[in-house]
């Protein structure tokens, strides 16, 4: 009888259908590998290996990843239908074609799925669903999944041509007012004074030598930003004002994605982000440019390592409804706790 038992359950794993998804963030490389009843077989993560770094040696950690995942989830050598692999830097057909050939290499999957960490954070954000997210930390970016499925895309442009919103903005917009309170050209405010203190120096405009060092790149700029708000959070006029702009930045990227599709309203909207973190004082400048009975705020239904696996899953025609939506969710939760 045992032995039939066991007959019965290797069947159904040969019936089944497998999917890993992968987040290779600054920080970790995040995997996990599902199976198309809506079960969670194996999660983990190694040492970060983002694509802008390692290009076409990507495969190597992520194929080590892979098979970790599958020994966990006791399917060494079960065939993986498809591998959804997300990153910074995949955005474009030229770095996708890049990993989808680092990845096959490898004999990851029999499908591999090649997108950036936004789309990620996107379909794991709705389960597939249509929604629109903000992303707002060093760089800001929006992107929604239309009704109709459609892709849109608004900002995410980098610190010289946009990122109006992001913690390099605010940190910027500080900086920039508290030299011109020091030069004349600017209200008075506590900024001024908060940075001299920030940098050790005697007199704001000395701090110029240590902004413009090789070594201050985007994410010190970007980590000076909680200093705006702290200024904000004490009455400080030009700080307030900085922090309200930054919320009406998020309104407009929102705006344009509603403007290039026909939504039904509310719009499930997620922020996701360190500048999130206060959402409480953003929030004011998003609703001027947008009636917030408009948009329905929630939290994102999963993360980006699960919504990098559903991507693989959408792109072999595997159906995301309720059902199997909600046994993830539960799946998910019980395999992360």
């Amino acid at each position: 009888m045992s032995k039939n038992k066991s007959k019965s359950k290797n069947e159904t794993f040969m019936l089944l259908k497998y999917f890993l998804g992968f987040d290779g963030g600054g920080t970790h490389l995040r995997g996990c590998l599902i199976d198309e009843s809506g079960s969670v077989l194996a999660a983990a993560a190694q040492p970060p290996a983002s694509f802008p770094k390692l290009k076409e040696k990507i495969g190597a950690p992520v194929a080590e990843l892979a098979n970790a995942l599958k020994k966990i989830a006791g399917l060494s050598h079960a065939t993986i239908s498809a591998a959804g692999f997300c990153s910074t830097g995949v955005g474009r057909p030229a770095d996708r074609a890049i990993v989808e050939r680092a990845l096959n290499e490898k004999n990851i999957a029999q499908k591999i799925i090649a997108e950036s960490d936004a789309l990620a954070a996107l379909t794991g954000a709705f389960g597939g669903g249509p929604g629109i997210i903000v992303i707002a930390g060093t760089g800001v970016i929006c992107f929604g999944r239309a009704p109709g499925g459609e892709i849109i895309r608004v900002g995410g442009w980098g610190y010289l041509l946009g990122d109006e919103g992001s913690g390099f903005s605010v940190a910027q917009a500080g900086l920039i007012a508290a030299l011109k309170n020091w030069d004349g050209r600017g209200a008075p405010t506590m900024l001024r004074e908060i940075f001299e203190k920030r940098f050790n120096v005697v007199s704001i405009e000395l701090l110029i030598s240590q902004i413009y060092s090789p070594e201050f790149d985007r994410g010190k700029f970007a980590e000076l930003a909680p200093l705006v708000f702290s200024a904000a959070d004490q009455g400080d006029a030009v700080a307030q004002e900085i922090i309200r702009n930054s919320g009406r930045a998020h309104g407009h990227l929102i705006r344009a994605v509603l403007q290039r599709a026909t939504w039904p309203i509310p719009v499930p909207l997620a922020l996701i982000g360190n500048l999130f973190r206060r959402r409480d004082v953003l929030l004011p400048g998003l609703w001027e440019i947008l009636p917030e009975k408009e948009l329905a705020l929630i939290a994102p239904r999963f993360e980006p390592v699960v919504g990098a696996a559903l991507l693989a899953m959408m792109a072999t025609g595997v159906s995301l409804n309720e059902d199997f939506l909600m046994k993830l969710e539960r799946s998910w939760q019980a395999k992360s706790s």
